[in-house]
């Protein structure tokens, strides 16, 4: 018999929230100019080159693409919206 494949478990928002601000703020904000969770990503600066960036990370970190049908602003506005959406597709 083959060893069971573990399911994903739950990824509270806050916990995948705090993983997208610190890549971003590590990888796409100038020094001195950080971004918070909540903060809205275009008047930030954050352009299309950095989502992009902020997509591959979540793939690497939590296995899925996002479908172009689900970039809506209430899904990809902020890190914390982004988070949400993360977490709700990862949910067991």
């Amino acid at each position: 018999m083959a060893p069971a494949t573990p399911s994903p478990h739950h990824v509270e928002p806050r916990e995948v929230a705090d993983a997208l601000t610190a890549f971003v703020n590590a990888n796409i904000m100038a020094d001195g100019h950080s971004i918070a969770a909540d903060d809205a990503l275009g008047p930030a600066g954050v352009d299309s080159m950095a989502m992009l960036k902020i997509f591959l990370f979540i793939e690497a970190e939590y296995g899925f693409w996002i479908p172009d049908e689900d970039l809506v602003e209430d899904n990809v506005g902020s890190l914390r919206a982004l988070a949400r959406y993360v977490s709700g597709k990862i949910a067991p």
